[in-house]
């Protein structure tokens, strides 16, 4: 008799704690993070939530719906992980998010794409098209710190309008890393196109970009942007027959 209502008990606890309310793994994956989330519907352990955005140094980034399924054994330890995913227009997210204390948030083994067009910040009246692809093995965030990142990225059907035309720039890739100062850290080289291009670009998460890298133009790409006009401005002539380009904005 008392083996039936003990196993009677633990179906009742099952069918509880299967039935607690997803406002709990939004809790779970908000609480001291830059995540924030509205609509939330479903339960603790599959739900979704009908706006996700992420905030950092008092930007916000919209990442559309998002939908999570929690891994129960994660509960168990002190960085809840839940598989995620999110859908804003051409623009989607899927992987894993852990979420730790002191509002650490923990990405892994997740692809992000969307288009080259959604980045923001671009001075006027330059416009980019193509597609923006990345593989992220481990990208941490502690607060409004990067702890980790280590990832891949690549721009294809590369375009750039610069006021007066569209300007096809090939493929590029680059390989992600965190930088002492925690900041994002991308070695560049180019894959294919009429640009040759090996360097780096440092993104601190504050804003701004700092770029040091190497390139050389095709001669039918270099009369089509006029280079002569203003490369000698930009970049220091190099021995090589390529130009370095060292720029902070």
């Amino acid at each position: 008799m008392i083996r039936w209502i003990v196993l009677g008990l633990l179906f009742w606890l099952a069918f509880v704690i299967s039935q607690i309310p997803a406002a709990w793994g939004g809790y779970l994956m908000t609480r001291d993070t830059p995540l924030a989330l509205s609509g939330i519907s479903g339960t603790l352990w599959q739900g979704s939530a009908g706006m996700a955005s992420v905030s950092i140094d008092g930007k916000h980034y919209a990442l559309g719906q998002l939908s999570w399924r929690i891994k129960p054994m994660s509960l168990l330890g002190l960085a809840p992980c839940a598989e995620i995913k999110t859908d804003l227009e051409r623009q989607q997210v899927a992987g894993t998010a852990c979420v730790g204390m002191g509002g650490s948030l923990r990405l892994t083994d997740t692809s992000l794409n969307l288009p080259a067009s959604l980045i923001q910040g671009l001075p006027e009246p330059t416009k980019i098209t193509g597609q923006i692809s990345a593989q992220i093995q481990s990208l941490r965030l502690k607060g409004q710190t990067l702890k980790n990142l280590e990832g891949k990225l690549s721009w294809t059907q590369a375009r750039l309008h610069n006021g007066q035309s569209w300007l096809q720039l090939g493929a590029f890739a680059a390989d992600l890393s965190e930088t002492q100062e925690g900041e994002i850290r991308a070695d560049v080289f180019s894959l294919e196109g009429p640009i040759d291009l090996a360097g780096n670009v440092v993104m601190p998460l504050t804003g701004g970009i700092h770029i040091d890298g190497e390139f050389a133009f095709t001669d039918t790409f270099a009369r089509e942007v006029q280079a002569e006009q203003w490369l000698p401005l930009m970049a220091e002539p190099l021995d090589n027959g390529k130009h370095r380009l060292r720029l902070s904005l």
